[in-house]
C-alpha cells in the first residue's frame, strides 16, 4: 500500500496524483531558491526572517520525504544511494541557513540540479509549446523589442529636455515605459508634454495588443499540445527503457493492467481508436512503418510487445505477415530490446523460430487450448496457475559469489523467495539441483509469495 501510494506520488508521470504533486514540489523549491538568492544579495527584513527559516525546514523536510520514497521504492538500495543524482537530493536537504558560506553555494546549486533533472518532464512539455509557437513568438518578440526601444528613446528625449522633474535617470524613463506599456499606471511618475502624453496612450494600446496576443500565442500552443497528446501525435524519441507495445486488442489491456507497476514507461502504438488512459501514452500511426516505430523510441525501448491487431477485411495470415514484417524491423532498429510476437497461425510461427527474429513467441489459441486441457486431465494444475498468477511474483536477482543452490535458497528464504532457475548469460537452468554451483555474475530466477504460507 505504502509503495504504491509512493509509486503515484513520485514516479508515475502519468498520473493527476504525480501531476499535482510535483507540481506544489516544484514550486517550493524554485521558491526556495529564490529566497536564499535574495537573503544572500539583499537581505530580508528581521521581522520575515523566522518565517523564512521555517520555509527553508518545510523545503527540507519536502525533498527528505522524496528521497526517502525513492529509497523504499528502488529495487537496489545501495545502487540508489550512491547515484550521483541521489547524492545531489540528499545535499539538497540540507536547510540553506549556515554559518559557512561555501555551504550556502553548494545547497543552491543542488537545488538547481535537481530542478534540472527531477522535474525535466515540465520542462519537455514547455519546450515542445515553445517550438510548436516559435514562428509567431519570434515575430511578436521582434516587434516588442522595436516597439519598446523606440518608446524608451523617444520618451527620454521628450520628457528629460522638457525637464521633467520626476525624470532624473534613464531608469525613471525605463519605469515609466513599462508601467504604462502593463497599463498598470500608477501615476507617480507621468509625462508633461504633450508629444509625451501621447505617446504614453499608444504605449498603453501598443502594450496590451502585443501582451493579448503573446497570451493568446502561448494559450494557443499549450491547447495544440494537449490536443495533441489526446490524438497520439507527441513523438516519445527521448524515451528511455520503457515498454512498447505495437497493436490493440483486447490482449493489450490486460498487459498493461498486469505491468503498469513496474515503474517503467509504456508507449501503445495503433492506429485504432485506443482508450485514453494515465497508464500508458498513445502514438498513433501504423506500426509497421519505420519513422512511426522509431517516434515511439522503439530503437531505445526495453521491451517491444508487437499484438496481432485484428483489422476489418484482413485474414489472419495477413496479420501475421504484418507481425513478422514489424517484428524484423524491429529487431533491426534495436538488438537488445526484449521481443515478443503474438502469432495467430502455428504455420507462420516456424518461420520466426527459423530466423530467431523474436525472443518470445505466443501463438494465438494454442497456449489456452493447452491449459484448457491439462485443466481437463488434472484439477489441481488450474488451482495452480490461478495461485501463481495472483499471489506470486518472478525476480531475478544479481549474485556476487560462488555458493550452491541449497547455500543460495538457505540466504534468501528468509525473505519470501524460492529459486526456479539459474540464468548464464542468455540461458537458463530451471529448477537446478540442490547441488548446482551458481558463480559469480549469474543470475538467479525467483519466485516470491505475496501471501503468508496456510499451516
Amino acid at each position: 500500500m505504502i509503495r504504491t501510494v509512493l509509486y503515484e506520488l513520485l514516479e508515475n508521470d502519468r498520473s493527476r496524483t504525480f501531476i499535482i504533486y510535483q507540481s506544489f514540489s516544484f514550486s517550493m523549491l524554485m521558491l526556495s531558491i529564490i529566497f536564499v538568492i535574495y537573503d544572500e544579495l539583499v537581505g530580508f527584513h528581521a521581522d520575515i526572517h523566522p518565517l523564512i527559516r521555517e520555509f527553508e525546514i518545510l523545503v527540507s523536510v519536502i525533498i527528505a520525504f522524496e528521497y526517502t520514497g525513492r529509497f523504499i521504492l528502488a529495487e537496489r538500495k545501495l545502487e540508489y544511494v550512491l547515484n550521483p543524482l541521489s547524492i545531489v537530493d540528499l545535499i539538497a536537504i540540507i536547510p540553506f541557513f549556515q554559518p559557512f558560506r561555501i555551504l550556502r553555494f553548494i545547497v543552491i546549486l543542488a537545488r538547481f540540479l535537481r530542478i534540472a533533472y527531477r522535474y525535466k518532464h515540465f520542462a519537455k512539455g514547455i519546450t515542445y509549446v515553445f517550438r510548436s509557437i516559435s514562428f509567431e513568438f519570434y515575430f511578436l518578440f521582434s516587434f516588442f523589442v522595436f516597439f519598446f526601444m523606440a518608446s524608451l528613446v523617444i520618451m527620454y528625449s521628450l520628457e528629460a529636455g522638457a525637464g521633467n522633474p520626476k525624470i532624473r535617470d534613464f531608469f525613471d524613463v525605463l519605469y515609466l515605459v513599462i508601467i504604462t506599456m502593463t497599463t498598470v499606471g500608477y501615476g507617480d511618475i507621468t509625462p508633461i508634454t504633450g508629444a509625451g502624453r501621447f505617446l504614453s496612450m499608444v504605449l498603453g494600446a501598443g502594450g496590451l495588443f502585443l501582451f493579448s496576443m503573446t497570451i493568446a500565442t502561448i494559450s494557443a500552443g499549450f491547447f495544440n499540445y494537449v490536443q495533441m497528446l489526446r490524438m497520439g501525435m507527441i513523438s516519445f524519441k527521448d524515451m528511455k527503457d520503457h515498454i512498447v507495445i505495437c497493436g490493440w486488442n483486447e490482449t493489450a489491456q490486460v498487459i498493461i493492467d498486469s505491468i503498469k507497476g513496474l515503474g517503467r514507461d509504456i508507449v501503445v502504438i495503433s492506429e485504432r481508436e485506443v482508450p485514453r488512459s494515465e497508464d500508458y501514452h498513445y502514438k498513433a500511426g501504423d506500426y509497421g512503418r519505420e519513422y512511426v516505430l522509431l517516434d515511439a523510441g522503439v530503437d531505445k525501448a526495453y521491451m517491444v510487445i508487437v499484438l496481432a491487431e485484428k483489422v476489418p477485411g484482413f485474414s489472419e495470415d495477413s496479420i501475421d505477415s504484418k507481425t513478422i514484417l514489424t517484428g524484423m524491423q524491429v529487431r533491426d532498429l534495436n538488438r537488445k530490446a526484449v521481443l515478443i510476437l503474438e502469432i495467430l497461425l502455428r504455420e507462420n510461427a516456424k518461420l520466426i523460430k527459423r530466423r530467431r527474429v523474436a525472443d518470445y513467441m505466443i501463438i494465438g489459441g494454442e497456449m489456452v487450448g493447452l491449459m484448457i486441457a491439462r485443466f481437463v486431465r488434472d484439477k489441481f494444475y488450474g488451482e495452480f496457475i490461478n495461485h501463481l498468477l495472483e499471489h506470486t511474483s518472478i525476480e531475478a536477482l544479481e549474485w556476487d559469489r560462488d555458493l550452491s543452490v541449497a547455500e543460495a535458497e538457505n540466504e534468501i528464504e528468509k525473505k519470501g523467495y524460492r529459486i526456479v532457475g539459474v540464468i548464464k548469460d542468455r540461458r537458463t537452468v530451471y529448477f537446478p539441483r540442490s547441488t548446482y554451483r551458481i558463480k559469480k555474475g549469474d543470475r538467479l530466477l525467483v519466485i516470491k509469495e505475496h501471501i503468508k504460507e496456510e499451516e
